[in-house]
């Protein structure tokens, strides 16, 4: 054999051992990825929870004041006194004929919202519309929550000639 024989490459495998590579992760890996899905998930839950309490507050007073404006439509479309009531043990708002035999539109605060009896505050209950368009009162509901130190807050204010806004 010359020496340029053994100058030459073998084609073939080495004899060097290879590491096999392994499907799946590491501890390590799986340790920092569920660090990280635990931070973020801290961080949410504290927003998620305002958000929904400033939600309630918000979707309970919209609807109050479409029931406000429903209890003015319907007096003047039967030409008959409608009351507007509100119960503060039930915490129940609802629009009613003056006899109070048949209610039109009721809004369940404690049970649909979660609302508590010291978070709802009623001006005067109750308060007649008239078919002319007119109240015999004004009336302001004020909604107020306190979640995770912040409180979020609505008024509902209906003037005697029907105007309706959420403060």
């Amino acid at each position: 054999m010359t020496p340029a024989d053994f100058a030459r490459v073998r084609p073939g495998p080495s004899r060097v051992p290879r590491l096999r590579s392994r499907p799946g992760f590491s501890l390590t890996e799986l340790i920092i990825t569920c660090i990280l899905i635990g931070i973020v998930t801290a961080i949410s839950t504290g927003r998620i929870t305002s958000m929904r309490a400033q939600q309630q507050v918000t979707r309970s007073a919209g609807l109050i004041q479409v029931q406000m404006e429903k209890a003015f439509a319907i007096a003047g479309r039967n030409r008959a006194p409608m009351r507007i009531v509100f119960d503060s043990t039930t915490l129940i708002f609802s629009v009613t004929n003056r006899a109070q035999t048949v209610v039109y539109g009721s809004v369940k605060l404690k049970d649909d919202y979660g609302l508590k009896r010291g978070e709802v505050n009623v001006t005067r209950s109750p308060v007649e519309v008239y078919p002319n368009g007119f109240a015999n009162d004004t009336l302001s509901i004020t909604i107020s929550t306190v979640r995770g130190g912040t409180t979020y807050a609505k008024r509902v204010r209906m003037s005697r000639a029907g105007l309706v806004k959420v403060i």
